[in-house]
């Protein structure tokens, strides 16, 4: 993968989640807290999940490999406020990280456990992936309680 492919990408998450925490806005408290069909039960806790998975992924790639620690255990992430301004630095941290990257860099395989070893910039797709799976499932909650984001698609970054 070239660097200016992956960083296509990355400025996409960060367009896509930026769309995801203005949406999350528009409903209720108890809408963000309460049950719902999300894989981590609430719009709140996958909210919460998504900075978690970018900042620990991130913080790995770099050397600090976070361990079973969740990034609420060392910055307060109570609200939905802190929550997207964490997002949004830790997407202008990621964003800055790829840029900083050469090709060797991207393509340095990082252990994962004893077992398994990717190349660095898989990481990263990995997140931008992961990324897309939680905000499908935000999207379809926030629209069926009437407020869709939007488009989230790839190109649409770039109409902006």
């Amino acid at each position: 993968m070239d660097i200016d492919s992956l960083l296509a990408f990355v400025r996409f998450h960060a367009f896509a989640n930026r769309r995801i925490m203005e949406t999350a806005t528009e409903i209720t408290d108890d809408e963000l807290r309460g049950p719902g069909p999300l894989d981590n039960g609430t719009a709140f806790q996958t909210l919460r999940h998504l900075v978690d998975v970018d900042w620990s992924w991130r913080e790995f790639c770099t050397g600090n490999d976070v361990g079973p620690t969740y990034v609420w255990d060392r910055v307060a992430l109570e609200d939905l406020a802190s929550i997207g301004g964490f997002s949004a630095d830790e997407d202008g941290r990621l964003l800055t990280y790829v840029d900083s990257l050469d090709h060797a860099s991207l393509a340095e395989p990082l252990a994962i456990g004893d077992v398994e070893s990717v190349p660095r910039w898989l990481i990263v797709a990995h997140v931008v992936n992961h990324g897309t799976q939680h905000r499908s499932e935000l999207a379809r909650f926030f629209t069926d309680r009437g407020h869709s984001p939007g488009e989230l698609d790839l190109l649409d970054a770039y109409a902006l």
